[in-house]
Formats: C-alpha cells, sequence, structure tokens
C-alpha cells in the first residue's frame, strides 16, 4: 500500500505537468545547442540566437526593425561571407550573390516562406516547386504583361484614368483641400488593377474613396502576415495542423467571410471568377480581353485549363499585389520630390520645356516620358531604390546537392536569400552615397544605368521576378508627370515610411494641390 500511494503521488497532475515541462525545455535546449554548433550551417558567422530560432528573425520583423537589423548585421559581419540569420537560412549580400541565387535553375524553388496562406490563397507569388512555377508562368503569359502589348491593348485606358484623376485635384485644389497623397495613389492604382483585372474600374478615383477599405485593411494584417511567413513553427507547424490551422485561419488568416480588405477581395474574386464561367458557357467572349478573361484563356503544355482555384487566386495576387506596391511607389516618389526643392524644380523645368517642344501628348503617353522626361524616370527609379514597397528577403532551397553561391559552399535544403532594403542600397552597387537620394545617377552612363538596373531588388529578380512590373511602370509613367504637369504641390506634413511585415509603406503624406496656370 506505501508504495501504491508513492506511486500514486509520484504520478499526481501537477508531477505530470512538471515532467511534461521539464521534458519540452530539455529537448528544445537539445535542439538549440545542434543548431548552433552541430548544423550544417554552423560554420557561417551570424548571431547565436539568430541560428537558435527562426522566432528570433520573427520578432525582429514584427518590431518593424527588420531593415536595421539585417544592415547591422551587414556592418558587423562584412559582406565577403554569407550570414546566418535563421536556423537554416543564409543572408548573401553581394552583388555576385544575386545571380549566382536568382539566375540559376537549379535555385529556383522557393522555401515555404512564400506559403503561410497569410496572403491568401496560392497563387503564382506563392507555388513552390521551380517546375510548377514555370509551368504556369508560361500558362499565364497569354496575357499582355509587356509594356509593347499594353501600349497597344490598355494604354487609351489608363490613359482616361489619369485625366479623370486630373480633375479630381483640380476639384481638390479649387476646394483648396489638404489631401493624403498614399489614399489618392492608392484608389488610382486600385482602379487600375481591378479595370485591367474585370474591365471596368471600381470607381474609387470617382468617389474619391478607396473601395471596402482594401488597402487600408490590409496593412492592418501585415505584422500577424510577417509573423507567418518568418517564423517557421508557426508556419510549417501550426498552420499545417489539422487541429488547429482551421481555427487560426477562421480568425487570422484572410477568407471570404471577411466584410472589408483581403477578406471581400477573395470573395469579391470568386464571384467575379464564377459569373465570368456562367457568361463563357453561355455566350463566347466579345471584345477585348480582360487579365480574368486570360486566366480562362490560359492553358498549360498538355492543354489543360487553370483550376477554378488558380483562377481565383491569380485574380487576388493580381489586384492586392499590384495596387498596393504601385501606391506606395507613386507616394514615396512624390514625397521625395517634394523634400527635395532643387529636384522638384529640375522635374518642372523638363516637363514644360517637352511641353513647349510638342513632345508631350494630353494625357502623356508612356513613350513620351521614357524619351523626353530621363529626370522624372530617373526619379522613380531612385525612390524604388531607397523606398522599394518590399524590403524583405526573396529566399530560395538550395539543391540536394549542394551549390556555390559567391564563393561559398552551400550545403543541401539550406534556404539562401538577398535581402531587398539592403541589397538597394549596398556601396558595392551604388556607390559611397548609396543612402542617398540621387536621381542624376541613373543618367551618368548608358552603360551603368544598364548596369544598375540589373542589380535592383525592387521587383525581384530572375525567372521569378514580379510579372507584372510593366504594368506599375506604365503606371507611374503616366500619372505622375501628369501631376507635375497640372499642378504645384505644396508639401504640408511628410509622412514617413511604415515597415510593417514584408512591406513597408508611407503613412501620412500630406499635400494641397495648386493649378498651374500654364497646365
Amino acid at each position: 500500500m506505501a508504495l501504491l500511494s508513492s506511486l500514486t503521488l509520484y504520478a499526481s497532475p501537477t508531477n505530470i505537468a512538471l515532467a511534461l515541462i521539464g521534458g519540452a525545455f530539455a529537448s528544445l535546449l537539445c535542439l538549440f545547442i545542434f543548431r548552433i554548433y552541430f548544423h550544417p550551417l554552423a560554420k557561417f558567422p551570424g548571431p547565436w540566437y539568430a541560428a537558435a530560432t527562426s522566432l528570433t528573425g520573427a520578432a525582429v520583423l514584427y518590431k518593424r526593425k527588420h531593415q536595421q537589423w539585417m544592415a547591422q548585421l551587414i556592418q558587423k559581419y562584412g559582406k565577403d561571407t554569407p550570414i546566418r540569420v535563421g536556423p537554416n537560412q543564409l543572408l548573401f549580400s553581394s552583388s555576385a550573390a544575386l545571380k549566382d541565387i536568382y539566375w540559376n535553375p537549379k535555385t529556383n524553388t522557393k522555401t515555404s516562406y512564400y506559403s503561410s496562406g497569410a496572403l491568401g490563397p496560392t497563387s503564382l507569388f506563392g507555388v513552390l516547386p521551380s517546375d510548377d512555377h514555370r509551368a504556369l508562368r508560361k500558362a499565364l503569359s497569354n496575357a499582355p504583361w509587356t509594356i509593347g502589348q499594353l501600349m497597344n491593348t490598355w494604354e487609351a485606358r489608363f490613359g482616361d484614368l489619369v485625366t479623370l484623376f486630373i480633375q479630381k485635384m483640380h476639384d481638390h485644389a479649387a476646394a483648396q483641400r489638404t489631401v493624403n497623397l498614399g489614399e489618392k495613389c492608392s484608389e488610382f492604382a486600385v482602379d487600375i488593377m481591378t479595370m485591367i483585372a474585370f474591365g471596368e474600374p471600381w470607381g474609387c478615383v470617382e468617389r474619391q474613396d478607396e473601395y471596402r477599405g482594401i488597402i487600408r485593411n490590409f496593412r492592418k494584417d501585415l505584422d500577424f502576415v510577417g509573423l507567418t511567413m518568418t517564423w517557421e513553427f508557426l508556419r510549417d507547424r501550426i498552420l499545417h495542423s489539422n487541429l488547429l490551422a482551421p481555427l487560426i485561419s477562421r480568425f487570422a488568416l484572410p477568407n471570404e467571410k471577411t466584410q472589408a480588405g483581403m477578406g471581400f477581395l477573395i470573395r469579391e474574386a470568386d464571384r467575379q471568377v464564377t459569373a465570368r464561367e456562367k457568361q463563357n458557357k453561355e455566350k463566347e467572349f466579345e471584345g477585348q480581353p480582360d487579365f480574368l478573361q486570360h486566366l480562362f484563356n490560359a492553358q498549360f503544355s498538355d492543354g489543360s485549363s487553370l483550376s477554378p482555384t488558380q483562377k481565383h487566386a491569380n485574380t487576388v495576387l493580381l489586384i492586392q499585389a499590384g495596387a498596393d506596391t504601385t501606391g506606395v511607389a507613386l507616394t514615396g516618389t512624390m514625397r521625395e520630390v517634394l523634400l527635395h526643392p532643387d529636384v522638384y524644380a529640375r522635374i518642372r523645368a523638363e516637363i514644360d520645356a517637352a511641353d513647349k517642344a510638342g513632345h508631350l501628348s494630353k494625357p502623356i503617353l508612356y513613350r513620351e516620358t521614357r524619351a523626353h522626361l530621363p529626370f522624372l524616370t530617373a526619379c522613380l527609379k531612385e525612390t524604388l531604390r531607397l523606398h522599394p514597397p518590399s524590403t524583405s528577403i526573396l529566399p530560395r532551397v538550395a539543391p540536394k546537392e549542394g551549390i556555390i553561391v559567391d564563393g561559398h559552399f552551400v550545403p543541401g535544403g539550406a534556404h539562401i536569400t538577398c535581402h531587398i532594403g539592403t541589397s538597394n542600397r549596398n556601396p558595392e552597387i551604388w556607390g559611397q552615397d548609396a543612402q542617398d537620394f540621387r536621381p542624376e545617377r541613373w543618367l551618368e552612363s548608358p552603360e551603368k544605368t544598364t548596369q544598375m538596373e540589373s542589380m535592383l531588388l525592387s521587383f525581384g529578380h530572375g525567372p521569378r521576378g514580379c510579372l507584372g512590373k510593366d504594368i506599375a511602370f506604365m503606371e507611374m509613367y503616366k500619372l505622375l508627370p501628369e501631376i507635375f504637369r497640372h499642378f504645384d504641390l505644396e508639401l504640408v506634413h511628410p509622412g514617413d515610411y511604415v515597415h510593417q511585415g514584408p512591406i513597408q509603406w508611407v503613412s501620412g503624406v500630406q499635400a494641397r494641390f495648386i493649378a498651374r496656370k500654364k497646365a
């Protein structure tokens, strides 16, 4: 009896709980020791706390200090060796690494960083295997992604929205209102993306209101987005758990039941896909195909079509990613120009000279901006360099046999990456004034400009770079010069950049539009 009583006491709930906690702690300690001292990446330099757990990077991202942290690590450990920034992740900082990582077919597979589900259903952006991505991208290539195709099929429609935007800003100017540049640029970008996605814009510019708060509500979730993408245990274990994933998905991840933001966009994309499928069954599509119709016309090499989920996911991607990033680039460029009076004066002089010479249409055409407004385009590129809409990492998986990156052997399965924010400010590429806003660097020589463009990470790099890059440039090259052509802008409040999750955006930039007499 005494023995039985002692066993009962030993097996009490408190003791069992303590034993479980102690066992979990011991397991974690062993895991951390292995990662820090015995992992295949243990030979690479980096902070021990980053090697021990990916929660380190997630916490830094959550505190909105990721850009500073990456810059500090590079300063401490240098650019000549990869830096271990996670249990299985190496950061490369040299220019040579860009080609080795992002242009090598062997490193074209993305890590699970892209597949947390926090950015909605799996689209072209979130397809991990290289072969699957290549097949889907080829199937989607029937749409007019390149600038030549866009000029032929969409530029006139873009011009109509630019004209409407200018009319609305004249209304604000007449009323002497102060406007939020970020909100106005987001409204324009949402209208552009919904127009090319569904054939007609959602009317944000007309109403002067962002429809259903797609961008505003998306940004509210960015901290959680960054956490799910960066913290491997949450991303790969909990969000793939049959028990916990449904609960988290219901309350934390975007879904069709949410009334605003990404949830609304997911629901609206589903509605549009369903309606278009019904219309196509009733009669053949007529007129200029929008991007949704291009998704229906897309075919894989075996002749099969995209699944309903793929049509839905890539519709969401087109609108959400294209609207937010372009809105940020537009706002950021105007902010930088207004913060540098000499730059602003030079832009106005350039536009006035081109206008006087009869080089500019109404509204301005893309090719005219490229040909006759080189300093303005340099300002845009310089803003994209210093303040890319995403300052995140771009991780890829090393092949199982391992690979040489910038002269260093990386074992198979390791995650290798560059960082957009620090790469775009690397003095090795951009010079000792890499931290400065100096648009002239893009005009010094054609050879140097070509080299810099090949090193710019703002739209990704290599065959998995942003497919909608030319759409963004079409928007920016048409709207920005038209704004400076028609208005003098008075900066009321400069606002600031907010680094949130994998994204950065400009908050609180307030300005007044003053109609120019010679517009």
